[in-house]
């Protein structure tokens, strides 16, 4: 690949670190002449969602596939986390089923190496505190899933939350997170995604149906979960305006409808945004595969991103408390 061709690649890379390295400022309280302190966010993000890609872009070379390098896309610092991620371009049509089976995998199974540890380190550096109350501060709760669950409970030795409990995530930890989400978007079996990738390469050309099914799903699966967490915060919040006001002297300001569209929101633009990522590239919903057969080391490898996939699932990725 000529050298040219990385010019753009690294310029937004180092772009990405700069916005990304301010973002973290921000999130540790710092302002611009501290911005190294954002170092610790920014250098450990970066690595998780250069290691996906490079997993993609690595596998592609070894079965001959032409692709672009990695492109990181930054985002100014006031929004979001300084990056929608990064991506590659396959610059063919993937045949076989085999390899896509592990071009497709290896993304997010290359970015769970550096994710994993990245996330035990941060949760390790990061204090259990008592959740401020709404009315005291406003307070976003990451969402749950149940390897991060595990990470916690091993660490600080208590299922958290758990009576009003959380830890109060260091700026590692957040880009640990970050990283389960990303990885966790990924994975879902819908169109070109990396899930949609494998379970093309597992079902065969017969999926596009069921994509187009399980893409019209989401943004149901978003109201099953607003209606979940509209029910559980009109059911808890009489109890908990009691004890606002006992503590504070004054009552929650956020009501339950505005915390339930916080939380099912992201269910609403995935979608979205994936359908613009498939008029982009032609209104298919995946390139036909191959008919050869899956070799035992691809079920191995579906089946190990199946079960990750289970293991970080977050039905509520964020929330307002």
């Amino acid at each position: 690949m000529p050298a040219r061709e990385w010019r753009i690649p690294i310029l937004l890379f180092l772009l990405t670190l700069v916005t990304t390295t301010l973002t973290g400022a921000a999130y540790a309280g710092a302002g611009l002449s501290e911005w190294y302190r954002g170092l610790s966010f920014s250098i450990p993000l970066i690595a998780i969602l250069l290691t996906h890609e490079m997993g993609h872009y690595l596998a592609a070379k070894k079965h001959g596939v032409a692709t672009s390098p990695p492109w990181f896309i930054p985002l100014p610092p006031a929004i979001g986390i300084g990056t929608l991620g990064a991506v590659i371009r396959i610059r063919e049509p993937i045949t076989s089923r085999n390899a896509l089976m592990e071009i497709g995998a290896a993304g997010p199974l290359m970015g769970m190496l550096v994710a994993l540890p990245v996330l035990i380190i941060g949760v390790a550096l990061s204090e259990v505190k008592q959740i401020p109350l709404a009315s005291q501060v406003e307070v976003i709760s990451e969402g749950n899933s149940l390897l991060y669950v595990l990470v916690k409970y091993v660490i600080h030795g208590s299922f958290l939350p758990f009576a009003g409990r959380d830890i109060m995530m260091h700026p590692v930890a957040f880009a640990g997170w970050i990283g389960l989400l990303v990885t966790m978007i990924n994975l879902i079996p819908v169109g070109q995604l990396d899930g949609g990738h494998i379970a093309f390469a597992w079902f065969g050309d017969r999926y596009s149906r069921f994509s187009r099914r399980l893409h019209a799903f989401l943004p149901l699966f978003g109201v099953g979960v607003f209606l979940y967490v509209f029910a559980s915060d009109a059911i808890t919040g009489t109890l908990k305006s009691s004890m606002s006001l006992l503590v504070t002297g004054t009552g929650l300001s956020r009501d339950a409808f505005t915390t339930a569209i916080s939380a099912a929101m992201p269910w609403f633009i995935w979608p979205f945004v994936l359908i613009i990522l498939r008029k982009l590239g032609g209104d298919e919903i995946h390139p036909p595969v191959g008919p050869d057969k899956l070799t035992r080391r691809s079920r191995v490898i579906a089946l190990a991103t199946a079960v990750l996939f289970l293991l970080i699932f977050m039905p509520i990725p964020m929330r307002a408390q």
